[in-house]
């Protein structure tokens, strides 16, 4: 998953009416951003980084000013001046050096959620140079710095207030930069926020929201009927048309959010073999799912780098059974007496995990599959609905605790090399456990050429390798649909984020 949405106050006077409610579909795991990036929705409205992404996917400065490189092992970075934090402490140079010094030490101790944003980027030290200037030392040469610190783990803290309290305090009372401050926090009844009057990009026009957990699909639907609820997000794509009336718009907008079925190593033998792995893309009716489920709201691809830096020369698998029995059968599983492949007696026989209203049409998209993979002999033992919470803590945890297959998303970085740290070893987004010395070769180089004219051509190169060796069963980008009400004019943005503290004005329906 860095993406963000902004929401429009039907007027200047909204913020003198009753409070905005925003459902998601899980409890927050905390709300400190070094702990929580599956809370990224929530932390990003309360906390700042140094740079992040505008509505377009453009890299921005916020708490930075400027940045300079000093060498290609050393950048400069200029703060914004009179900066101050929810409680009042200047965010300053100590500020930007407290932060990274703090990430990299809960990392070395194996504790945080710091896995995908210390893997992106792989920093050395923070020194500062004055008050308002820094300097970030690489461990070693990264011409994409910037586009590594949007990521909400690397949010500018203030030093006072998390030296001073304890982590279990933190959880669940942030303080930071953003655009709406924390006021609290009860499981079930929500999160109650006010926006920040000394936001740096001004005090946002809507004065208080409320973020609900609702997990159940059905409820969500029903309290935006009832006018209870102003925006919800996952829309599931057979209750649009449900829910649209009654005050309430159902918005549909292009993702780059990526959409597929991770395949775990290091648990069935028959999964390191590339052919086996292949065999599940065959096998997946992907135009199926595309066409039936999801109503031709998705093109089925190889979804691994977003435009405009994918090839658009490299085809998706086709649905072609045949293919997949024949390359089954040359890795060695053939099939038994009830239809079921083995070899050396053991039966390709999986476990699958899936959320049901997390992702996109998740749980009928896995039930589509098993049926597809029964048909050339691997079969889907145990199906499992997991709750949209517990997936998010094993994501959190690198997949940790996943299975054999399970249903997954990942957000774009809108660069090249960002995107393919989805199967990078050292990345948090690779809940694979995919490991290949090849790739790694291929995306070390990349990722150090600070030559831009040699970047298309790698990024093809690395994007056709990754593709035919099938770490996952490549899907599609997932569209984001939203339930609003009346009370907004909803902008959504490419990454499907939720920015509460970059809203925008607009006019009361």
């Amino acid at each position: 998953m860095g993406l963000l949405a902004g929401i429009a106050a039907g007027t200047s006077a909204l913020a003198d009416q009753k409070p905005i409610v925003v459902l998601l579909p899980a409890e927050p795991i905390g709300l400190d951003p070094m702990f929580s990036t599956s809370s990224a929705d929530i932390t990003l409205s309360i906390n700042d980084t140094l740079f992040k992404l505008d509505n377009d996917g453009k890299i921005i400065p916020a708490v930075a000013e400027s940045i300079r490189m000093i060498d290609p092992l050393t950048w400069e970075i200029r703060l914004r001046p009179g900066l101050v934090f929810q409680d009042d402490e200047p965010a300053n140079a100590d500020a930007v050096v407290f932060t990274f010094d703090r990430a990299k030490k809960l990392f070395a101790a194996g504790q945080g959620d710091l896995n995908f944003a210390m893997g992106a980027l792989k920093y050395d030290r923070v020194e500062k140079v004055d008050d308002l200037t820094v300097r970030l030392v690489m461990k070693e040469p990264d011409p994409i710095v910037t586009s590594h610190l949007v990521n909400p783990e690397f949010s500018i803290l203030p030093p006072k207030y998390y030296s001073e309290n304890p982590p279990e305090k933190v959880a669940f009372a942030p303080v930071g930069l953003g655009g709406y401050r924390f006021v609290s926090y009860e499981p079930g009844a929500g999160l109650v926020l006010k926006a920040f009057d000394k936001y740096w990009q001004g005090k946002p026009p809507v004065d208080d929201v409320i973020v609900k957990a609702v997990p159940e699909v059905a409820t969500r639907v029903s309290e935006m009927k009832a006018g209870s609820a102003d925006l919800m997000t996952g829309v599931p794509a057979d209750l649009k048309a449900d829910l649209e009336g009654d005050g309430v718009t159902v918005v549909t907008a292009a993702s780059y959010l990526r959409q597929f079925i991770n395949i775990k190593q290091g648990r069935h033998p028959a999964l390191a073999d590339m052919r086996v792995r292949q065999a599940l893309n065959y096998a997946a009716d992907c135009g199926e799912i595309a066409t039936e489920l999801l109503g031709g709201l998705v093109k089925c691809r190889i979804d691994l780098v977003n435009p405009p830096n994918d090839d658009p020369g490299l085809k998706p698998y086709p649905y072609d059974p045949e293919k997949a029995k024949a390359l089954l059968d040359e890795a060695g599983w053939v099939p038994g007496p009830d239809g079921v492949r083995a070899k050396d007696g053991v039966r390709l026989s999986l476990n699958f995990d899936t959320t049901a209203g997390f992702y996109l049409m998740d749980k009928e998209t896995a039930q589509v599959l098993a049926d597809d993979w029964k048909a050339v002999g691997i079969e889907i033992k145990d199906l499992k609905v997991i709750d949209a919470s517990v997936s998010a803590q094993m994501r959190a945890n690198q997949g940790a605790g996943f299975r054999d297959l399970m249903n997954s998303g990942s957000g774009p970085d809108y660069t090249c090399q960002g995107d393919l740290l989805l199967v990078h070893k050292e990345s948090g987004s690779n809940r694979m456990s995919w490991v290949d010395d090849k790739f790694e070769q291929m995306f070390k180089a990349f990722r150090q050429e600070f030559d831009p004219s040699k970047w298309p051509e790698m990024c093809r190169a690395a994007q056709a390798y990754v593709a035919e060796q099938a770490p996952v069963v490549w899907l599609f980008n997932a569209p984001s649909l939203y339930g609003v009400s009346k009370r907004l004019t909803f902008h959504p943005r490419a990454d499907g984020r939720l920015y509460l503290g970059s809203v925008l004005q607009g006019e009361q329906e």
